[in-house]
């Protein structure tokens, strides 16, 4: 739990739960071993009751994540203790009210269509030897800056499912094409 010294600025729904409120969950192991925790972290989301907090112990503030799950009811607080240990506890409301995530659908459906259309029009990233959060940020700031009829076009080293639910709230599509286990290429335009 957080030091006396930050008690000011800690939530009441932090000061008030109980140890036993709290699940933990340490996905710095995962992110060692170059695994993204997102499904990890979405099932855990699920056993978390009205009443209780999920704390996510990662080595970085999770800005994605916490859209995510502010958008599906939870509320977020996140602490840094160290620069390898930063705590996010994500509280569920007795009642819930929020969105489901979005989820992939047949994101290959139109690869071809949909680059041919914008093929004198993309503006290409490579953010496939970043660490996270880099490769969200870097990519949401360049869909700012995305100008009329064009597209991005973005190697990856994964399908980014933490961004799947930004691109919608932004108004963006996306169709995506797995080059090799560890390659994907990402085609993002406004809906």
């Amino acid at each position: 739990m957080p030091d006396k010294e930050n008690k000011t600025t800690v939530p009441d729904f932090i000061q008030s739960l109980r140890r036993e409120q709290i699940i933990d969950l340490d996905v710095r192991p995962v992110l060692a071993s170059g695994t993204d925790p997102f499904k990890i972290i979405l099932e855990k989301t699920k056993e978390i009751e009205g009443g209780q907090a999920l704390k996510i112990i990662n080595t970085f503030k999770p800005a994605p994540l916490i859209t995510l799950l502010e958008r599906q009811g939870f509320v977020a607080y996140t602490e840094v203790i160290d620069a390898n240990w930063v705590e996010t506890y994500f509280y569920k409301p007795e009642k819930l009210t929020g969105i489901e995530p979005v989820q992939p659908q047949d994101a290959a459906s139109g690869w071809d269509e949909k680059l041919q259309q914008f093929s004198d029009k993309l503006i290409k990233i490579d953010v496939r030897n970043l660490e996270m959060p880099q490769p969200m940020h870097i990519i949401i700031e360049a869909l700012d800056k995305l100008p009329a009829n064009h597209a991005l076009f973005i190697y990856h080293h994964r399908l980014p499912l933490f961004l799947l639910p930004e691109l919608a709230a932004m108004k963006f599509e996306f169709r995506s094409k797995e080059v090799s286990p560890d390659e994907v290429w990402l085609l993002l335009f406004r809906a």
